[in-house]
């Protein structure tokens, strides 16, 4: 039998068994998918037995070795199999929608390790690292309620394993353009912050900009809010209009970190802001533009009555498409602080990172600055991983996807810190991360 006809036979059987999918109805289902798994997994051990019987009989007719007879590698043929168990796993969700059964928790994670002539977040650690175990957890509790849950176990810079619940949101959809989002969840500006979590396999760079780090890794922004989120999409002309409506704790900076305080402020001022973004269709398909901003009273555990007012106005642009991903996102501070004698303080950030997707990968270059005014008591109380300090820097990586689940990250970089401690260090890391 000539080679081409193995994957197909491959096909025909998957689609026998999905066929019988849409068939489940509201008695019986648990019983009708666990027939149907069975048939799944009898079907995949018959093919993989044709299969190797074929292979058995070619390389006896050609003469060739058994590996040169060797099917195709699983990196072509894994896309099939997961959209099969992506299906069965629909299934399962839907059937337990209907029953209104709650003991259905699809887990995922994500996980990563390195090395380098720096730790990502400290030019002061060399050597190996271990990065973050994540899970994320999306519990289907009805039609219309949703929830998300992200359990992070990180590796801090003093060595120490830390346990950080860094998302938890209940949520409600009425339709595509309104769900209402309840708890602690990413804070919705740029793209960036929304678009790639902890999980580092999601990103096609080694890490993020430096200054749009997790609070905790030296970013200087308020990446979770703890509080109320409207979102939502709606259809304007060939594109689609997204917005993004949210208010919750203002922020506390402690020991140095800015704070999304869990469980609630002392100053009791809330933060407030949103973002506004289209994303194009047609010609432009792959385009999203969008400005966003918010406005926060800060406090300091060294001095709690001392506020500054922080308002931050930017923009942000993406262009992704199986050919490229392109990223850029700007921000300006306006802050002012309320102590009184220090006045208004303008700062400004942003970067730009380009990146050409390969068949298995990607290879990226990313330039990013940072000029943080160290008058701001804002950023000037920003003391740990050196996040409120100015700098420069250009980076470029590779991407090398091992397989649907692994990638191989390569990154060289050179950053300048322009105030505090004028510096200037080279980096070259290297990020093996997966997702399960």
């Amino acid at each position: 039998m000539p080679a081409p006809f193995t994957p197909l036979l491959r096909v025909l059987a998957l689609g026998l068994v999905l066929a019988a999918a849409p068939a489940l109805g509201a008695d019986g289902e648990s019983a009708q998918l666990a027939e149907m798994q069975k048939k799944l997994d009898k079907s995949l051990a018959m093919i993989e037995a044709l299969a190797k019987r074929v292979h058995e009989l070619e390389a006896r007719q050609t003469g060739a070795s058994v590996a040169q007879a060797a099917p195709a590698p699983a990196a072509t043929e894994a896309p099939r199999l997961e959209a099969v168990e992506q299906r069965v796993q629909q299934i399962e969700t839907a059937n337990a929608a209907r029953r209104g059964d709650d003991t259905s928790l699809p887990i995922h994670g994500f996980a990563d390790v390195g090395a380098g002539t720096a730790n990502p977040f400290t030019n002061e650690l060399k050597g190996a690292y271990v990065g973050n175990l994540d899970l994320y957890l999306t519990p289907k509790l009805g039609e219309h309620t949703l929830s998300l849950f992200e359990l992070n176990f990180e590796v801090g810079t003093d060595g120490a394993v830390g346990v950080d619940l860094e998302r938890a949101q209940v949520g409600y959809q009425f339709s595509d353009a309104a769900t209402v989002w309840l708890g602690r969840f990413h804070t919705p500006f740029g793209y960036i912050n929304t678009a790639l979590h902890h999980g580092n396999w999601l990103s096609t760079a080694v890490r993020r900009p430096k200054f749009v780090q997790f609070e905790d890794q030296g970013g200087v922004l308020p990446a979770h809010t703890v509080g109320a989120w409207l979102t939502g999409s709606t259809h304007a002309g060939d594109g689609k209009l997204t917005y993004d409506l949210y208010a919750g704790n203002g922020q506390e900076i402690i020991g140095g970190v800015l704070d999304m305080r869990n469980a609630g402020t002392v100053h009791g001022n809330p933060m407030v802001g949103g973002r506004l973004g289209y994303k194009f269709a047609g010609a432009l398909d792959g385009l999203t533009v969008g400005v966003h901003g918010f406005v926060d009273k800060v406090s300091d555990d060294q001095q709690p009555a001392d506020l500054t007012r922080v308002r931050m106005l930017g923009a942000y642009a993406v262009y992704d498409t199986d050919t490229w991903e392109h990223i850029a996102e700007f921000y300006a501070f306006d802050n002012e602080s309320l102590a009184g004698g220090t006045g208004t303080h303008r700062s400004e950030a942003g970067f730009v990172q380009l990146a050409y997707r390969l068949p298995r990968g990607a290879v990226y270059g990313r330039y990013e600055r940072a000029s943080l005014q160290q008058s701001d008591p804002y950023f000037a109380q920003m003391t740990s991983v050196d996040s409120g300090a100015s700098y420069y820097r250009t980076a470029v990586g590779l991407r090398f996807d091992v397989d649907l689940k692994t990638a191989l990250k390569l990154e060289l970089a050179n950053t300048h810190t322009t105030d505090r401690l004028v510096n200037d260090y080279n980096e070259a890391m290297v990020q093996y991360a997966i997702r399960f």
